[in-house]
């Protein structure tokens, strides 16, 4: 019998009508979880997509993955994120990441690890209904009478960020660690963190993203998408090559690509995006695709589905970098989803 798995999917949004129908269909298909992200010049406003996310369905958990602490002041996220967990139900928790495409497309940095730490203390004590102390100011959300508590998530993809959502974080996403290797390592640093501060590493929840692409063949899926392992290579490494169990020979042309990588066309695969030719250009194409990518004719995919389950990640946010998102979901309705219920 295959490992149970639960699958979240997201998606973005342009044309709030047609965003209403693709939640209708994501429910349908019996997804776990709706994810929206955060990115500004690139998509619609990531918590009015929650919002009618939290309005139009009643049964998948919904999560923000991710946001960052450069763009909003805490008080102004923890107040989003207080609302949609009322208006939801109590459906919603709360992803955030030192800052990627958000960040880079508006000439700002990404916050340290110390910040990024200090931002999640302060959004779950506001949450709660605590007063935090903030840059010297006491916050407080007076309005929230009924104080509603907020999962936050951290997107770590390095030992320090890793460590930090063991000690702080409700749970964890992972991108890059759907092999072995990168799934134990990715897990030592997460129970390294909690363990320092007393905390059962078993009580942090951990999704993997993950493309899942169906074509006709493994190399026609990947192919589909080379933009988007150039992407997320990007925001993996972006900081620091070591501890992530990069092989040496491939740091410079890691170093390489990214340094040729557009952050305007972020997750928007196609011909016409200049970072469909990176992995290729860069050689490593054979090295990304398997860290987070499963492609292929729905048998395949659905083999390769149970392999990582096998080895841990049995919570996957899988993507939907299709052209044709309503029959993307009806082929993992019919052909994925039953084998893991």
């Amino acid at each position: 019998m295959a490992a149970k798995v639960q699958f979240g999917t997201g998606t973005t949004a342009r044309d709030f009508g047609e965003y209403r129908r693709w939640l209708e269909a994501a429910e349908f298909a019996g997804f776990d979880l709706l994810t929206a992200g955060d990115s500004q010049t690139l998509w619609a406003d990531c918590f009015s997509m929650l919002t009618v996310a939290a309005t139009v369905t009643s049964r998948p958990r919904l999560a923000l993955t991710v946001t960052n602490p450069q763009t909003r002041h805490p008080s102004v996220s923890a107040a989003a994120a207080a609302s949609v967990q009322q208006i939801s139900g109590g459906r919603f928790s709360y992803g955030i990441s030192s800052g990627d495409s958000a960040l880079r497309n508006i000439g700002v940095n990404p916050s340290t690890v110390k910040e990024l730490g200090e931002y999640v203390t302060a959004m779950k004590g506001l949450t709660a209904g605590e007063t935090v102390t903030w840059e010297g100011n006491d916050l407080s959300l007076r309005w929230l009478t009924d104080p509603v508590r907020v999962p936050v998530w951290i997107a770590a993809e390095g030992p320090k960020t890793q460590r930090l959502a063991g000690q702080i974080a409700d749970g964890v996403i992972l991108s890059n660690s759907l092999t072995s290797e990168r799934l134990s390592l990715a897990k030592a640093n997460i129970a390294a963190g909690a363990i320092e501060v007393g905390r059962d590493p078993e009580s942090i929840e951990i999704w993997h993203m993950c493309n899942l692409i169906f074509a006709p063949t493994e190399e026609a899926g990947i192919d589909s998408i080379r933009s988007v392992l150039a992407g997320t290579a990007n925001h993996v490494f972006r900081f620091t090559l070591k501890g992530k169990g990069l092989p040496e020979h491939l740091e410079g042309p890691m170093a390489a690509m990214m340094g040729d990588y557009q952050s305007r066309f972020h997750a928007h695969p196609g011909l016409a995006n200049p970072n469909e030719k990176l992995v290729d250009k860069y050689g490593l194409r054979d090295y990304l695709a398997p860290l987070g990518t499963i492609a292929g004719p729905p048998e395949h995919c659905l083999e390769r589905i149970q392999e990582v389950a096998e080895i841990g990640a049995t919570n996957l946010i899988v993507s939907q970098f299709v052209a044709d998102q309503f029959t993307w979901m009806e082929t993992f309705t019919r052909e994925i989803a039953p084998n893991f219920r």
